[in-house]
């Protein structure tokens, strides 16, 4: 059991995406549109497929459950496809990938356009890792706070200078200046955290870069079209030039 539950709690530093699987009765889908009903969204539910296609719905959702892990100011509403895909691709690597959950492509790809019977799938999933981590088996590592740095000020120096004082004759020491060291003990789980902690954040880099590629494919993709589409304009536009030659009218 303990073991299953590391293996739990280490799928957000591991998860392999998947296609999300079908829903298999009627019943089950009834019961995941109730399930998505007890939440107030932003936006009415009208046509889920369509509701759900650029994230933010699905982020809100993550938001209520998750609330530390989801910043909504990352998720705008979007008509484009590129927005769209922006937005999930940032669910993917700033939320979902800590509960152990990372979208495939085809699914990203398949929900940007509001194919049908994809976002069920995807809200399925979400709502097995809610029942996990309701249930206790799902543990998972809420961002970790910035440490602001201590400044010295005036009289700093001697109000140190009094603690560290205290603290010598605290363990029987006339020595100033001096103050135990910490626990061996303490300084391994701290730099074992410290080590999990870098982990994460060169995963979440190297997430971003591949996203970023993406990215750049895309808009690479884009640029061809667009290309295209100008030398089909000026293959018209001189096809249309020696039509007037021909009639006299240039």
């Amino acid at each position: 059991k303990n073991g299953s539950k590391s293996r739990v709690r280490l799928a957000a530093m591991a998860v392999v995406a998947v296609v999300a699987p079908a829903i298999e009765s009627d019943e089950d889908l009834q019961r995941l549109y109730n399930w998505v009903d007890e939440t107030s969204l932003s936006r009415p539910k009208r046509n889920i497929s369509r509701d759900f296609a650029d994230g933010v719905l699905f982020a809100e959702l993550l938001n209520h459950y998750f609330p530390r892990l989801v910043e909504m100011h990352n998720y705008s509403a979007a008509n484009s496809h590129t927005q769209k895909l922006y937005n999930w691709n940032t669910l993917n690597t700033k939320v979902l990938k800590k509960i152990g959950y990372q979208i495939h492509t085809q699914d990203i790809d398949d929900v940007c356009r509001a194919a049908p019977g994809c976002i069920e799938r995807m809200l399925k999933v979400l709502q097995e890792k809610v029942l996990q981590m309701q249930d206790g088996q799902l543990r998972y590592r809420a961002p970790v706070a910035n440490v602001v740095p201590r400044v010295a000020t005036a009289g700093s120096g001697l109000r140190d200078e009094e603690e560290r004082s205290v603290g010598s004759r605290a363990n029987g020491r006339g020595e100033r200046g001096v103050s135990p060291a910490p626990p061996a003990s303490g300084r391994s789980k701290a730099e074992k955290y410290q080590n999990e902690v870098d982990a994460e954040l060169l995963v979440e880099k190297e997430q971003r870069i591949v996203e970023m590629r993406e990215m750049v494919d895309i808009m690479s993709e884009k640029i061809k079209k667009l290309e295209q589409l100008v030398r089909i304009k000026d293959a018209k536009i001189d096809a249309m030039g020696q039509k007037l030659q021909k009639y006299g009218l240039v």
